[in-house]
């Protein structure tokens, strides 16, 4: 489970940004809460993002994603001398030369770790590992190009630390290093990385194929189509078949998996699944297969996010959707937010982390206050991150309202002429 991550200097976060899946002391829906008793401490399900347009909603996810991707590719993709891929805040010349700072706080098998690093774009200047397996910290190891020596690893920290520090690149994370290595404490951490944290991507074919596969598999299917029974889109089931891939799907899966060559390679070898949904016809008492194509827009996208929705609840990852409302009828994102926040179809303690401009979700989702969060920009174009909770909110206040009056920011100030179609001149 997530508890928080922190970012600095990153795309239009200048300065640091802090998220929180902890609770706060309201006494309100504590259903929702999972209770991490060891750290006393309660955790979030579900939190949402507000904010306009380009106020750093999808910035907030991109950084957790970056932190991801550095864990898991740093030392296998990047090359040895082709520096960090960062992204640093450009609207301030010094902050191309400061450094960028990520940190994440998260529990595996019931123990919490804190993890960060400290990055320009030429190599790593700090990373750090901590662990809590007693509620008191324990240092596995610490990075500093500062200190005397670069590394520094606890008796805690048990495998083959130095051999695997002489293979860490100036550019890539030790973690990233000691998983690709073995190294048999740090490689079930970064399996956390690899498999707990999902982010959709935004190319809807791409989750349409995922979730495609997913439905050889009958007990998924089962789910998904629960799922999209219960969005009364009129589908009684769903046909799942094989076929090799054409020419076009060949060069589009190109497209799509530039980036992750592994990833073509195995869907190239396989079979291509072929998804068409089942209509119920009442007057004539048959059933119409549709293809997918066919289907309407909302009903693909509904299709994509479900497949990452049940994967998700079924192995207790965090889901980050950007743009949740994007081709979706409210009732159908509000539906995906109560599935997470309930723990009876929740019951593995998964989390969805989204971003939206829905505020029908503020007003019938039935929301914590703790579970809103926004995003603005200040003037000089930096995004800022806090909650709802830091306006004390009454806890029967019209939150939608509020929000669109402007009342906790981020929103728009929006100052259209209203001559805009006008010349000046008559005709």
């Amino acid at each position: 489970m997530l508890i928080r991550f922190r970012v600095a200097n990153h795309r239009s976060i200048c300065d640091e940004q802090e998220f929180s899946y902890v609770a706060a002391p309201l006494k309100e829906h504590d259903e929702k809460l999972i209770n991490v008793e060891k750290y006393r401490i309660n955790l979030l399900r579900a939190a949402g993002i507000y904010g306009a347009n380009a106020s750093g909603k999808s910035t907030v996810l991109h950084a957790l994603e970056f932190l991801t991707n550095a864990v898991l590719n740093s030392h296998r993709s990047w090359e040895p001398d082709g520096g960090i891929p960062r992204e640093p805040f450009l609207l301030a010349p010094n902050k191309l030369e400061e450094p960028s700072l990520f940190e994440i706080d998260f529990l595996k098998d019931g123990i919490r770790y804190t993890y960060g690093f400290i990055i320009n774009s030429v190599r790593v200047l700090e990373e750090w590992l901590f662990a809590y397996p007693q509620g008191k910290q324990q240092k596995w190891f610490v990075r500093n190009i500062e200190a005397s020596d670069e590394f520094s690893f606890s008796r805690f920290l048990t495998g083959e630390n130095k051999a695997t520090q002489s293979l860490t690149r100036k550019n890539s994370l030790f973690l990233s290093a000691a998983a690709q290595n073995n190294h048999p404490t740090l490689t079930p951490l970064f399996e956390w990385f690899s498999t707990s944290l999902r982010f959709i991507d935004v190319a809807p074919r791409r989750s349409e194929a995922s979730t495609a596969r997913k439905c050889g598999d009958p007990k998924y299917q089962a789910q998904i189509l629960k799922i999209m029974k219960g969005a009364d889109l009129g589908i009684s089931g769903i046909n799942y078949e094989e076929e090799e891939a054409s020419d076009t799907t060949k060069q589009l899966l190109g497209v799509l998996f530039a980036n992750s060559p592994d990833v073509l390679k195995k869907m190239l070898d396989s079979p291509m699944p072929k998804i068409s949904f089942r209509h119920h016809f009442k007057d004539s008492g048959t059933d119409i297969s549709l293809p997918l194509e066919s289907e309407s827009r909302g009903t693909q996208a509904l299709f994509a996010l479900a497949g990452h929705v049940v994967e998700t609840l079924a192995d207790g990852g965090v889901l980050c959707i950007d743009e949740l409302d994007s081709s979706l009828h409210p009732l159908l994102a509000i539906t995906v937010v109560n599935i997470f926040d309930d723990p009876k179809s929740n019951t593995n303690n998964a989390q969805l982390l989204f971003n939206t401009h829905d505020t029908n979700i503020l007003e019938y989702g039935n929301l914590r206050r703790d579970q809103i969060w926004f995003t603005e920009k200040d003037d000089n174009g930096a995004t800022h991150l806090y909650s709802l909770t830091d306006y004390k909110p009454r806890k029967e206040e019209n939150i939608k309202r509020g929000y669109l009056q402007g009342r906790y920011g981020g929103v728009p100030f929006i100052r259209i002429p209203k001559n805009l179609f006008s010349d000046g001149h008559n005709g």
